[in-house]
């Protein structure tokens, strides 16, 4: 299966990509610096120029796979105190990507964490995250990507804690 991943040599995505390649899957990369591509073909993927604000290139990544998974997230933006801006490209990002995996029943997964979920209970895959709550724009980037089965793309959301991140990572 050739699989397309943003964040690919990200924290997430050095991860995963090993997994996929280890599984005999074909992974190609968004790579948006020469560093990044260097070291998606150092473990075997393949690098795709581009970025989260390369539309075009997202939806040429995307058309190419069976498949996509979407790790990245402009964290650079967060950190700077643009969070609006990070979820804004985030969700077109995702449009861009499902919209090129439209009726094909091929998987897209999207990487997400658990704001907007409900505080004070466990919670389940039952619950949806809140628009109105904590993370609110990324839960409306969740409801986006699971809105793509109805143009019959395989969608699935993985909300992840901070904790997935390493130590090294500031930022969480």
């Amino acid at each position: 299966m050739r699989v397309f991943l943003t964040g690919a040599s990200g924290w997430i995505g050095s991860a995963v990509v090993p997994d996929l390649l280890a599984s005999g899957h074909h992974v190609v990369g968004l790579a948006r610096s020469a560093s990044s591509a260097s070291a998606l073909t150092s473990i075997g993927a393949t690098a795709h120029p581009g970025s989260l604000d390369d539309l075009d290139s997202l939806r040429a990544g995307a058309a190419q796979s069976d498949g996509v998974i979407h790790l990245a997230y402009r964290h650079d933006l967060v950190f700077s105190g643009e969070a609006t801006l990070a979820a804004e490209s985030d969700l077109l990002a995702i449009e861009a990507l499902g919209s090129a995996l439209e009726g094909s029943d091929r998987p897209f997964v999207v990487a997400t964490g658990l704001g907007g979920l409900p505080v004070g209970r466990v919670a389940t895959e039952k619950d949806e995250a809140s628009v109105e709550r904590a993370g609110g724009q990324r839960a409306a980037a969740a409801k986006v990507t699971l809105g793509f089965a109805d143009q019959r793309v395989r969608s699935a959301v993985v909300r992840l804690p901070p904790s997935v991140h390493g130590s090294g990572d500031t930022g969480f």
